[in-house]
């Protein structure tokens, strides 16, 4: 087996001889992995190695560590497993953590090749695995996880933070509402009466308040499809969840965000009402949660994506291959058939 050279860009010849003097391991055993945005990667068969890019890398790299620690005590969780902080200024100029390595493809080297039936029943197979995490006591949590309390970009997600704070709730729905009445008179029209008639902000207001009024929970807050491993493309089941860099204490809905994922799953956008509802039934099924209505995830998100389409910058054309204009009727019409369905459910 030949050295993978690769490891040299994370350890000089001197800091190498070391570490394998450390862990018992041959160069050959070892691999390299540059993909993360604040960390480098040594892997072996059952290990990883997991060291800061640069010194910005040294926070993120201790939530991760200290999200696995807190995961030891939970077996059932599909997650690496803390095994070691090192200090040793001989193999690194920073602090690193050695952790399990997991089995699994990540999904993202599959993607191409997945059908919607595919598609579906792995994204429902996420839904369960989420409810491992969330079940985990807010008390149990390590203190730096439970002050990190959704700490997004305000920049990209000014209004999702706006509405899933009680606080400031109404005032998003009033200025989301603002913007879709505008935009359905200019470019829909024909909707509005359909609108109208369900006294639209009220029933979003019922709708998003059961959103709103979950508790919070342990979250990822940045699942995509490089950090989701599959056992295999026949069954699609998931072995394990990567990249814990991001954990924090906040509402479940954030686990739901397909912003965080590339362009791929964005080919699917017309079946994304289906999806949510499938991924949320099951959710809340498995957390024992009742709602009234299971529109809610999909109603935020999907205006979510309605002001994103407002956006120049942020165009949807690139994610699912429309023009200003198709992509805000498509969206229009669809928050309006989402409306209809929980104005009938409401009723019940």
């Amino acid at each position: 087996m030949e050295v993978d050279d690769r490891i040299h860009g994370i350890l000089n010849f001197s800091q190498l001889e070391f570490f394998c003097k450390r862990f018992n391991i041959e160069p050959k055993e070892l691999h390299a992995n540059f993909d993360g945005w604040r960390k480098l990667i040594l892997y072996t068969e059952d290990k990883v190695f997991l060291f800061p890019r640069d010194p910005s890398g040294i926070f993120w790299l201790d939530m991760e560590t200290t999200a696995y620690e807190l995961f030891n005590d939970y077996p059932n969780l599909p997650v690496p497993r803390f095994l070691e902080k090192v200090e040793d200024d001989k193999i690194s100029y920073f602090n690193f953590t050695v952790a399990s390595r997991l089995t699994g493809i990540p999904y993202s080297k599959l993607e191409d090749d997945v059908n919607f039936e595919m598609l579906s029943r792995m994204l429902t197979n996420l839904s369960s695995v989420f409810t491992l995490w969330h079940e985990i006591p807010i008390q149990k949590l390590p203190e730096k996880i439970k002050q990190r309390i959704e700490l997004f970009d305000e920049n990209q997600y000014k209004w999702e933070i706006q509405l899933l704070n009680p606080d400031t709730m109404p005032e998003a729905i009033d200025y989301v509402h603002q913007k879709f009445i505008e935009y359905i008179e200019k470019y829909h029209k024909d909707l509005l009466k359909i609108l109208n008639s369900h006294q639209t902000k009220n029933i979003w207001n019922q709708c998003l308040e059961e959103i709103v009024s979950l508790p919070h929970t342990l979250i990822h807050a940045d699942i995509h499809e490089d950090q989701i491993l599959i056992e295999s493309k026949d069954n699609m089941r998931i072995t394990g969840i990567l990249d814990w860099e991001t954990v924090m204490c906040g509402n479940p809905v954030w686990e739901f965000n397909f912003f965080e994922w590339g362009l791929k799953i964005w080919n699917w956008w017309k079946y994304f009402t289906e999806i949510r509802r499938s991924m949320w039934k099951i959710y809340l099924e498995k957390r024992g949660i009742e709602l009234r209505t299971l529109e809610g995830l999909d109603l935020f998100y999907t205006l979510s994506e309605f002001l994103i389409i407002l956006k120049p910058e942020k165009s949807l054309r690139n994610l699912i291959g429309n023009d200003f204009s198709s992509s805000l009727k498509l969206c229009l019409e669809k928050v309006v058939k989402i409306t209809e369905r929980i104005a009938f459910e409401l009723k019940k």
